[in-house]
């Protein structure tokens, strides 16, 4: 009898065992494949100019960063639209090899798998309030492609959106808060966001995001729309999934106590972003503004993180061990 419980007891135990190993991976026996390229941040950073708003909105690139990098093996870039200052041509040549700052309003700092982004909005706006139909400004980190065309087939397929599963994972943190109300300020908001663009063969183009932080709010809904309300707007369909589903398997978000929460603790993000793509493609293809007709065309091709602002804020955020990674059964 005691034999005949032990068998049992230990039969259970290795069914526990195997049910914790599902939960852990859930795509268990599923091929996977990492999407981000440089998602360690290795390979260095092409600095863009502000845009050129009197010439159709021209950029150019001004420099590499850190300086050792080489410019045709950087896969990122940092973008600086409408932010004041340029970060680039004011830079600060007394600072360590992995910051980039012009010491007053921007600075971009480097570690191994992490970049720290700071912007204080006040070096555009001057004092001045925040005006309806204004730019925004932007600091970001960016891959305007992830060369989705140079892939092998059986690499491409990982970048589709019938995929099994694309799971996002991060960790970040905001390190530092501070709103600056101007009489007259037509709307204060302090966002911190990041974008997949998401095309098909036939031309389409989605701005698919992740609100990370709004200062607004603790938990924001989807935001679905067109890209519009300012001279330089895309006019591409946006869809942002909120918040509270972004941190929804995380111990907190970037508020505490009903408040934007400046910390130096970590907070990890992991989710799978497939069926919001899936919701957007059948959204868009309501509004008649998808050429693909099956999902299995969308693909992720290119990404942007980082602060998009109106009004004055100084704020800071932190990323590290960012992952993309996408399964698929066949």
């Amino acid at each position: 009898m005691k034999r005949k419980l032990a068998m049992l007891l230990t039969l259970l135990l290795i069914t526990s065992l195997a049910a914790c190993d599902t939960a852990k991976n859930p795509y268990e026996g599923a091929n996977s494949m990492q999407l981000i390229p440089d998602a360690q941040f290795s390979t260095g950073f092409v600095v863009k100019s502000q845009k050129d708003h009197k010439n159709k909105d021209k950029v150019v690139d001004l420099g590499v960063f850190p300086y050792d990098k080489d410019k045709a093996s950087a896969r990122w870039s940092i973008a600086q639209w409408d932010s004041g200052p340029c970060l680039w041509e004011n830079r600060k040549t007394d600072m360590p090899d992995n910051v980039l700052t012009n010491g007053t309003d921007k600075k971009v700092e480097i570690k191994k798998g992490q970049v720290s982004l700071y912007l204080d909005s006040s070096g555009y706006y001057q004092g001045n309030p925040a005006i309806q139909g204004d730019y925004w400004p932007h600091l970001l980190i960016e891959q305007g492609s992830f060369a989705y065309k140079k892939l092998s087939n059986e690499e491409k397929i990982f970048y589709h959106a019938d995929s099994e599963a694309m799971v996002l994972e991060f960790d970040i943190r905001l390190t530092e808060y501070e709103k600056t109300e101007i009489k007259g300020d037509w709307v204060r908001a302090a966002q911190l966001l990041m974008y997949f663009y998401v095309r098909s063969g036939k031309g389409d183009f989605l701005w698919f995001g992740l609100q990370l932080f709004d200062n607004r709010s603790d938990n924001t809904e989807h935001y679905i729309g067109y890209d519009g309300g300012k001279a330089d707007a895309s006019g591409a369909m946006i869809y942002s999934i909120g918040s509270r589903h972004v941190y929804k398997n995380s111990k907190r978000t970037l508020w505490k106590n009903k408040s934007p929460h400046p910390s130096n603790e970590w907070i990890h993000v992991k989710i799978n972003i497939l069926p919001y793509i899936e919701d957007a493609f059948n959204k868009g293809k309501e509004d008649g503004y998808f050429k693909a007709e099956d999902i299995s065309e969308l693909y992720i091709d290119g990404m942007n993180y980082g602060f998009e602002t109106i009004g004055t804020f100084k704020h800071s955020a932190d990323i590290k061990n960012l992952s993309l990674t996408s399964y698929r059964y066949d």
